[in-house]
């Protein structure tokens, strides 16, 4: 079981890694006291954006209308609330994506039965439209439309274009209004509009019977893709699946960007339900997941009964550019899984996560209640030929799910999951829910991160002075090179008397302690969100009191000291004539080392007397002489 704060700190060696299950790192829950169900979490800068369907209101609510409304969240990076707005009417209203587009603005795209409010459309078609409404950074809005048929119109997901515009799309039930065709039953229609609203082309893809489509993703400069399913062949639909009349079969469709023209779709599935609910194209084709209750045909694996309505599994499908089975393979446990999410990782495998009501086959260490109601967020890493490399259960002892686009992926280690949660506190759930344990749901937002991957790294040793003085508690300056991971530093000063340190990231400034004398460590340490490293190696500081040894200026003692800094010897010049009176008797310099130890004595010439430095250690050196009773001192720094 992981250890869940809000902050979790782990000491750890920097290893990269993808052979891993990810921590929670920070968790944050918003809601009233109804249902708050959460459709979709988008990155914005250095902020998240989310949306909420709500059908009250909150303490931490803003403009709510009534009904259902669309409450739209802005984050920092650790799920604190910059600013939250509601958006609606009378009626309900729902936003299932946010589409950040060209100028840092953004499209909410949604659905809504009202007239009022922030609806201010001219063109409201019936009882439920599709509804886009662009938005600033601020939550500000630029302009909104309504699009669609006169009957249910159902948002499934949008995409920005290049051109700035927006491509969405959804399940309609009849034609008219913005819809040209309708063929029957239930159609996916597409539709595309610039960047003020305007529709450039809308398509109706389908047949007579039941169409679906759930994820809509670009694949190349000109052409797009959908996924979802049909019930069955003929009209535009063309595949060769064997149909038993049971259920629905995975379809993925690809279609140009300019007009909507159908381009490729393939089909798989088996006897009874198959709905593709996410896709990426990767090299030589794609990666497809779905939910399946079928065990033949193209389907092979289910755990659980097949044919089941509460029994799916999420089914991985590899394919290649024409189309067929690379491999397949069905994930899950006795009861049901539904898939939300997949990426391709750079090792070339696949990360999945959805739900999972099971406690057997291939999930483990899921949190909830046992039965088949009640939900873990699941999350699998795959080989790149689909072999399970781990799996992991995030969840309280209640029901947690992922409803809509709730992932927001910034790399293989690093995921932020926007869920709801039923039940808590308990296991990874810290909050209880506003409406009461197994009522109401709330929005529970985590940060999954590796932190074997992301832990910071030991800094390099500070630099600095090797020596200094404490007299008059002077101070010196250490810095260090940045650290990879790092967000912040923390310095340390040993032993504690001998000053204090103060720090202001990678540099630190350590005031000796008055007439302090000794040897002075200095070292430092980075950490972030997954903890904290190693302390760096250390760095030595010879202090000493520096008393007694004040320097004459040259141009009042006529004596010179070169060179300085020096290196294999060092020169002790008078000017004698300068001096005004002629060296009597034997005069002495004495070379003192930091610590006050003397290290030399030369008897001084009439002119020059030379130190010889070769084999001297490197560091700061005191000289003292005296001449004709007057005292002269100052110091030489010896160097490699």
């Amino acid at each position: 079981m992981k250890k869940i704060t809000l902050f979790i700190f782990f000491i750890i060696e920097f290893l990269f890694s993808y052979s891993q299950p990810s921590d929670i790192i920070w968790q944050q829950c918003y809601g009233t006291v109804n249902i708050d169900e959460v459709e979709c979490i988008v990155k914005s800068d250095n902020s998240y954006l989310l949306s909420v369907t709500i059908s009250s209101d909150g303490q931490n609510v803003s403009n709510y209308h009534g009904e259902d409304d669309a409450w739209i969240i802005n984050l920092d990076t650790i799920g604190n609330i910059i600013w939250e707005k509601c958006f609606g009417g009378s009626e309900s209203e729902a936003i299932q994506q946010i589409v950040k587009t060209l100028g840092n603005n953004f499209y909410l795209f949604g659905d809504t039965e009202s007239n009022d409010g922030d609806i201010t459309c001219e063109n409201n078609h019936g009882y439920n439209d599709f509804w886009v409404v662009k938005i600033d950074n601020n939550g500000n809005i630029l302009w909104n439309h309504c699009y669609g048929s006169p009957s249910v119109d159902v948002a499934r997901d949008a995409i920005s274009t290049s051109d700035g515009g927006l491509l969405f799309m959804g399940r309609i039930y009849s034609s008219g209004g913005d819809v040209s065709n309708y063929y029957g039953s239930a159609d996916v229609w597409i539709c595309k509009i610039d960047s003020s609203g305007m529709i450039e082309w809308e398509k109706t893809v389908g047949n007579i019977e039941r169409d679906n489509g759930i994820k809509l993703k670009m694949i190349s400069d000109s052409s797009f893709a959908f996924t979802g399913g049909y019930y069955e062949s003929g009209g535009m639909i063309n595949c060769q699946v064997e149909e038993t009349g049971y259920g629905t079969d995975l379809w993925l469709v690809e279609m140009k960007l300019s007009n909507g023209e159908i381009l490729n779709q393939y089909c798989y599935g088996g006897s009874y339900n198959d709905l593709g609910y996410d896709f990426e194209k990767v090299e030589n084709g794609y990666i497809i997941v779905a939910v399946t209750s079928s065990n033949d045909g193209d389907v092979s694996g289910l755990h659980g009964p097949p044919g089941e309505p509460m029994y799916y599994d999420i089914w991985v499908v590899r394919i290649d550019e024409q189309g067929y089975i690379i491999w397949q393979k069905c994930l899950g446990g006795y009861y049901s899984e539904t898939p939300r999410y997949v990426t391709q990782t750079e090792d070339l495998g696949f990360i999945i996560i959805g739900s999972t009501s099971s406690h057997d086959g291939d999930v483990s260490g899921n949190h909830s209640f046992e039965g088949g109601y009640w939900d873990d967020i699941w999350m699998v890493k795959l080989t790149s030929e689909g072999e399970i490399e781990w799996e992991y259960c995030y969840g309280g002892q209640g029901n947690e799910r992922l409803y809509g686009f709730n992932i927001y992926k910034n790399n293989d280690s690093k995921f932020v999951i926007a869920a709801n949660t039923f039940y808590g506190p308990s296991y990874d759930v810290a909050c209880t829910p506003t409406g009461g344990n197994g009522v109401d749901s709330d929005v529970w937002l985590f940060e999954l991160k590796d932190c074997a991957y992301y832990a910071p790294a030991t800094p390099a040793t500070p630099c600095g002075a090797d020596t200094a003085c404490s007299a008059g508690g002077a101070a010196t300056v250490y810095t260090v090179a940045p650290a990879q991971n790092a967000w912040s530093y923390e310095w340390q000063l040993l032993p504690e008397t001998a000053g204090t340190i103060s720090d202001d990231s990678t540099t630190a400034t350590v005031n000796w302690a008055e007439n302090y004398e000794g040897t002075a460590v200095i070292t430092v340490r980075s950490q972030n969100d997954c903890g904290q490293s190693e302390w760096s190696e250390p760095k030595y500081t010879q202090v000493f009191t520096c008393l007694g040894t004040e320097e004459i200026p040259a141009e009042t003692t006529a004596l010179r000291v070169y060179p300085n800094p020096a290196k294999d010897y060092v020169v002790f010049e008078f000017d004698v004539q300068s001096l005004m009176f002629e060296v009597k008797g034997q005069t002495e310099i004495k070379i003192y080392d930091a610590f006050g130890r003397e290290v030399s004595c030369l008897p001084v010439s009439r002119k020059k007397t030379v130190w010889k430095t070769k084999n001297m250690r490197s560091g700061l050196y005191y000289y003292k002489t005296e001449i004709n009773g007057k005292a002269l001192s100052g110091k030489v720094v010896i160097r490699d």
